[in-house]
């Protein structure tokens, strides 16, 4: 992005400025610094943005909203990490994301592991579980920890 600077205070001023934003000097003379946004090529990116909080028209690669000043946050719908993470109240319904069913898994697992300690220590005795039946408890209890209920 290409600023102007000027010659009297020497602050950056954007690119089409005619007054300088500290002193109020003509940047008439003033040089210019950087790539002008004439010579770039924006092809590739033509959607427009829309502030999500005052639904104004974003200058193009802004980083903060220039009307109400929200800092503003682009998802790429497309991507992996979006569908990955997306909350359930914006659109998906039923399942969970790999972190909430493996938080919810390993809840579970030890809450039954505290619980079969309890009854250990109420019997004083040992309980040996075989691993050919934990091996599925396991992969059941974390199936249903996929199955979010609301």
């Amino acid at each position: 992005m290409a600023v102007k600077i000027c010659t009297h205070c020497g602050e950056s001023n954007v690119e089409g400025s005619i007054i300088c934003v500290v002193c109020g000097n003509s940047l008439k003379d003033a040089r210019i610094e950087g790539t002008s946004n004439v010579v770039k090529d924006y092809s590739g990116n033509s959607t427009t943005t829309i502030c999500q909080h005052c639904n104004e028209r974003l200058a193009q690669s802004s980083v903060t909203c220039k009307y109400c000043g929200t800092v503003v946050s682009k998802t790429v719908k497309g991507s992996r990490y979006y569908n990955d993470h997306i909350s359930s109240d914006e659109g998906e319904s039923g399942g969970s994301t790999p972190m909430e069913t493996f938080g919810r898994g390993c809840l579970w697992l030890i809450l039954g592991t505290l619980g079969l300690l309890l009854i250990a220590f109420i019997t004083r005795s040992t309980i040996n579980i075989p691993w050919f039946i934990f091996i599925p408890i396991v992969i059941f209890v974390f199936w249903m920890a996929s199955k979010k209920s609301k």
